[in-house]
């Protein structure tokens, strides 16, 4: 965790499971499904919890204040890094334009650009997406 209260690494990925989670979470639950050990998701969830980020309740813990993140899109209880919508949106622009170009049985230089581009661009973001985690 940096010094300004900004989550990151292991405290990020502790609190966005227990954002997606709709039940509280024990310390072991969290652990085996991060495949982290005990003593780490211990230690960070204390440090969560002294931060007024996650609350202790009888059976586990649960997010107490949801922050802003950063980098991703929180879409229901579903958190989304914003790489994986950007990868999409230009995968989905690619496909449009895949089909055009079998609707329309012609193939410029102009579509050909475009759809080396946008599966580029779709690619990229998911790479750096992957590489992320």
């Amino acid at each position: 965790m940096s010094v300004k209260g900004e989550l990151e690494g292991t405290a990020l990925k502790i609190y966005i499971y227990l954002l997606e989670s709709n039940e509280d979470a024990g310390v072991r639950e969290i652990a085996r499904d991060l495949g982290l050990p005990v003593s780490t998701v211990h230690y960070h969830l204390k440090r969560l919890e002294e931060l007024g980020y996650v609350e202790k309740t009888t059976d586990g813990y649960k997010v107490a204040q949801r922050l802003k993140l950063r980098d991703y899109i929180v879409i229901g209880s579903r958190v989304i890094h914003r790489f994986t919508l950007y990868s999409l949106f230009f995968l989905g622009f690619a496909i449009g334009e895949a089909i055009l170009v079998i609707q329309s049985q012609s193939i410029n230089p102009d579509r050909i650009a475009v759809l080396i581009a946008t599966l580029l661009a779709s690619l990229i973001f998911g790479i750096e997406r992957l590489r992320i985690k």
